[in-house]
């Protein structure tokens, strides 16, 4: 026994060899542990070419700590022999392997290569903690981890992750992806260092099992960007709900979405910076580190890619949401299928087409109400439900809807395909107050008994699934506009860039908030715009109720409306001696014609509501085929910036002057044919006789 143990310690091969007993089969694993423990591996690599027909090192075993040898070698950081060890195959009756490391490309590794990797990297993990403390910011991370790996002693943990993410088959990209979701920076940090090229492959989700059947090309910064629109989205409806109820799950949304964030900017100083810090974590071992400072150079590749520190000041945080990968595979399946075949029908074709219907011309028209002027985008969007909601909108829009009705086909006001499109427009260019014309007037005022939001569907060429949603689409826009959030890493707050994509943002959440408000409370506000209630504070002429009302309907579904979204005090049209004046009434002439101004000199008490309603059509008539030619649409689009709009198609912010001009081949959609003009007096006067046999 003590020659044993002196030929262990001198790693003499001979008398090692020599002093083994003869009678066992396999080398007992103390025996194993001893060798790894003094680093004979001399004596390792005997045993693995069976120089001797007896004790043999049986790879599966385990030590007598319990550990594998493999594991137990990468722990040790003993790299060579775990390289010893991945040459040779597991099973002890295969042949050996021609010598030549570089030279194998599919080497065979240990059943638990996996749990050699969490154990290099749980090594760095620990001492980032002593030496950091458990809150760290990504920057420091990145200046700390290639520091860290030029220590004489850590770089065999460096060569061991190194070794197996190159050469072993482990699925690498199933570890980087538990990783990226659950916050674990410092482990994927660990493999864009190591496989940078398989870490950011644009086909990254086909080597991972689950997404194996899977046609699209995504990448692992798509997943990520399609799971951050979709907490971004569940985070803005969820933040008005009670957060006396709903406290936990709020949490849980801006914890995920906060990690989420990090592992993207984490992959975008990659995707610009990465070949120059893999570079130099890989010549650290070759260079005199005594005098170089590891962490000033990182600093200066950082900032010379364009990332200052003080850009990557997020904060790390980890929490494991899931147990198993699968459950972020089904949120994002709607994503990766948008992302690859979204077609819509070409919009911007037909654009005039839909623009010019007799719809959108009420709807833009519609939008020109003093009411509305009121209101601006940095105002809440629940302001303005509550102005739609109100009496003389409500009447507007009642017998817009009945002129439409009376075409004949029908069916085609309320068609899902043609709202998607109409709304798809409006969201691009930035109308907030048209698309909420539209999801008013058709999900509420046509009393339907079946939500229409979630039928309103575009068409996409080739299509044999399900076409998206309005709101799928609008998660589509809002993960695009993420992505390019994302890079937009280390730009300065101020820049024009940046705030052009904050407005983007602005109008795809406010779009979002809006179909969630309609989707869940449009039953309730159809039943009260329709109700003896309704009816006697319109004759009462006290409108703050119908805040108060309609406030309490958004509350019952879920909503938690702050004091400044009920707040109307400010607005003269919820005072109860609200009146248009005769100048507002000039400038707006389209909407308020001859036939309205001879129905507001009617004083017979006694009219019924026939009439009204037949007034009121003569005026909605007026505004749709007589009157002014439209002058442009919403002035109030969701931007800060006055002068500018979203493009129709390319999505680009062009100069606009004071009011969004449609423009469409370089003719302008607002101006109306001469031969429409023509014919309005008759158009008028058949759609009298229409109403008059109601």
């Amino acid at each position: 026994m003590v020659k044993k143990e002196a030929a262990v310690e001198e790693d003499d091969v001979e008398s090692f060899l020599a002093s083994l007993d003869s009678e066992c089969e396999y080398c007992p694993p103390q025996l194993v542990q001893k060798l790894l423990e003094s680093r004979a591996i001399g004596c390792i690599t005997a045993l693995l070419d069976r120089k001797v027909s007896h004790n043999q090192l049986d790879l599966r075993r385990r030590l007598a700590n319990g550990e594998r040898p493999t594991c137990y070698a990468a722990k040790l950081g003993f790299h060579q022999g775990l390289e010893l060890f991945l040459r040779h195959r597991i099973h002890p009756r295969d042949n050996l392997l021609p010598d030549g490391w570089d030279s194998f490309t599919n080497i065979p590794s240990d059943e638990n290569a996996g749990e050699v990797i969490d154990l290099a990297l749980e090594a760095s993990c620990e001492e980032r903690k002593k030496k950091l403390g458990e809150e760290i910011t990504l920057s420091q991370l990145i200046l700390w981890l290639p520091e860290w790996i030029s220590d004489s002693g850590n770089f065999a943990w460096w060569h061991t992750v190194k070794l197996l993410g190159r050469t072993s088959s482990i699925n690498i990209e199933s570890k980087a992806l538990e990783y990226a979701v659950n916050g674990q920076a410092t482990q994927l940090l660990w493999l864009l260092l190591v496989v940078p090229d398989r870490v950011l492959s644009p086909t990254f989700l086909r080597a991972i099992p689950m997404f194996k059947d899977r046609l699209e090309l995504f990448s692992l910064r798509d997943f990520l960007t399609a799971q951050l629109a979709v907490v971004t989205a569940d985070s803005l409806s969820l933040r008005h709900h009670d957060p006396s109820q709903l406290s936990n799950k709020l949490s849980s949304l801006e914890l995920k979405r906060s990690i989420l964030t990090t592992s993207l900017r984490l992959l975008e100083v990659f995707h610009k910076a990465g070949p120059q810090l893999s570079y130099l974590v890989a010549t650290l071992e070759k260079k005199d580190l005594s005098n170089i400072p590891i962490a000033q150079q990182v600093k200066t590749m950082l900032e010379g890619a364009g990332f200052p520190l003080t850009s990557l000041n997020c904060p790390i945080l980890s929490h494991p949401y899931h147990s198993e990968i699968k459950d972020y595979a089904s949120a994002s399946h709607k994503e990766a299928y948008l992302e690859f075949v979204f077609l819509i029908r070409p919009v911007h074709a037909c654009r005039s087409e839909v623009l010019g219907s007799r719809f959108s011309r009420a709807i833009g028209k519609l939008c020109h109400h003093p009411y509305l002027k009121e209101w601006s985008p940095q105002n809440s969007v629940f302001k303005l439900l509550f102005i739609f909601c109100l009496p003389d909108l409500v009447e507007k829009m009642q017998c817009m809807l009945q002129l439409q009705l009376k075409h004949r086909n029908p069916a085609k006001v309320i068609c899902p395909t043609y709202l998607a499109e109409l709304c798809f427009i409006y969201m691009t260019e930035g109308r907030i107050v048209e698309f909420t014309a539209v999801l008013m007037a058709v999900q509420i005022l046509l009393r339907l008994d079946h939500p229409l939001i979630p039928q309103m569907s575009f068409h996409i060429v080739g299509d044999k699934k399900s076409p998206p949603t309005v709101y799928e689409y609008l998660l589509h826009q809002l993960k695009k506009v993420l992505d390019e959030k994302i890079s937009l890493t280390g730009k300065s707050e101020d820049s024009v860039t940046v705030q052009l994509v904050k407005e983007k943002q602005s109008v795809i959440s406010s779009s979002l908030l809006l179909t969630k408000i309609f989707e869940r409370s449009a039953q309730h506000i159809n039943w009260y715009l329709h109700s003896a209630r309704y009816e006697v504070i319109q004759e009462r002429g006290d409108l703050k109720l119908i805040v108060d009302d309609v406030a309490s309907f958004l509350e019952g579904s879920g909503f938690l409306l702050t004091s400044q979204d009920i707040c109307v005090n400010h607005m003269e049209c919820f005072s109860s001696k609200s009146s248009v004046s005769k100048t507002e009434l000039k400038g707006d002439s389209w909407l308020f014609g001859p036939h309205m101004q001879r129905a507001s000199c009617v004083k017979d008490k006694k009219a019924t509501g026939v009439s009204k309603a037949i007034m009121s059509a003569e005026n909605m008539k007026s505004s749709l085929l007589v009157g002014s030619p439209i002058n442009g649409l919403s002035t109030r689009s969701y931007h800060s910036f006055p002068i500018l709009r979203y493009g129709a198609s390319e999505g680009v912010l062009v100069p606009t002057q004071g009011r969004v001009n449609l423009v469409t081949k370089g003719v302008e959609s607002t101006k109306w044919s001469d031969s429409i003009l023509r014919k309005s007096s008759r158009c008028f006067a058949i759609t009298r006789k229409i109403l008059l046999r109601m």
